[in-house]
């Protein structure tokens, strides 16, 4: 159930039983979609092609790597709570060279700066910190292809500028978890209060290391064993920086661990998200609970069926990072949403 990393992303919610029963949208199966495109690997992105970039901001700069050419489709690639870039490099590879993608390291993940000592960041901050980078970049128009918290940023960043986001990704998160703001909310907003102060005490110039193999370890098991090793590795990558010859420390910013003060209701949520437009894929694992209860999902995927150009929901049979340890179960049909021409919003 990946216990420590649903208790960080309810903010406190009670967590709920998963069901993968969705009323009104049927899941297809991986095979049932049709049409899957088998790019030959001539015109596929390779695994040498990525490149470094910095997007600065007010305080320090966005690590980002890129894939393909600028003159591409736009991609941009945003990863879970507590991972970082590295988490889309066994799946951009596999999509088509026509496309140029972004995959950026969140405020306090991977090599990006951390946010200023002293300032929580709360879940719409990491929303303004993506429109600073989409700003950045220039685009117009583009695609958002994002896993787990990524994904229910890409949700609501696609309400708030319908106009910009064309098409849309969400690899195992239906939306951005809210809560009931009216049910035990001064408690709440207390213990969120505490927890980053608290938190904030932990950050020392000089963090705790460790060696490579325990922090391969940590990393797995912050997941409840849903990352293969290979793919922990993966996301040190990105994850860990070298300290001395056989010590390492985690390069995401510690603070990131205390749940948002700020939260919106799931009534505020519905509203927002009545304002998306864009093309909708939504691929859930089926090892990977809901995050939410049965009664939120139902209502989120009733909005993007009636609101979206078109939603398709498909299920595989994977685990939460089904992209980054079996992302061929997904690339086909990811490459086919992405690049096969589409009606407008």
């Amino acid at each position: 159930k990946m216990r420590q990393k649903v208790a960080q992303l309810q903010f406190f919610l009670q967590p709920t039983a998963a069901n993968r029963e969705v009323p009104e949208i049927t899941p297809l199966s991986i095979s049932s979609v049709g049409g899957i495109l088998r790019i030959p690997k001539s015109e596929t992105l390779s695994m040498e092609e990525p490149v470094e970039i910095r997007i600065p901001v007010p305080w320090g700069h966005i690590s980002a790597k890129t894939w393909g050419n600028k003159d591409g489709k736009p991609v941009l690639g945003v990863h879970g709570w507590m991972d970082n870039a590295g988490s889309f490099d066994k799946l951009i590879p596999k999509l088509s060279n026509s496309l140029y993608v972004v995959a950026v390291d969140l405020p306090g993940h991977g090599r990006s700066s951390h946010i200023p000592q002293g300032i929580p960041c709360h879940y719409f901050d990491f929303v303004l910190s993506l429109r600073r980078i989409v700003n950045h970049l220039k685009w117009s128009r583009f695609a958002w292809l994002g896993h787990s918290m990524g994904a229910g940023l890409g949700a609501y960043y696609a309400s708030l500028y319908p106009s910009q986001v064309e098409r849309l990704v969400l690899v195992d998160l239906v939306k951005g978890i809210t809560a009931d703001t009216n049910e035990d909310l001064a408690d709440k907003v207390a213990a969120s209060i505490d927890s980053f102060l608290t938190t904030e005490e932990k950050v020392t110039p000089q963090p705790p290391s460790y060696s490579y193999e325990d922090a391969l370890h940590r990393q797995i098991s912050a997941t409840a064993g849903s990352l293969t090793e290979e793919a922990a590795k993966t996301l040190l990558v990105r994850g860990c920086r070298r300290v001395s010859e056989d010590r390492w420390v985690f390069s995401r910013d510690l603070r990131l661990r205390s749940p948002s003060i700020q939260r919106i209701s799931h009534e505020q949520a519905f509203a927002l998200l009545s304002n998306i437009k864009c093309h909708n894929l939504l691929i859930k694992a089926s090892k990977a609970p809901f995050f939410e209860s049965k009664e939120i999902c139902d209502k989120v995927l009733a909005i993007y069926k009636e609101k979206c150009a078109s939603f398709q929901y498909v299920e595989v049979d994977s685990d939460h990072f089904v992209h980054l340890t079996e992302p061929e179960k997904i690339a086909d049909l990811v490459n086919k949403f992405l690049t096969e021409p589409r009606a407008g919003l």
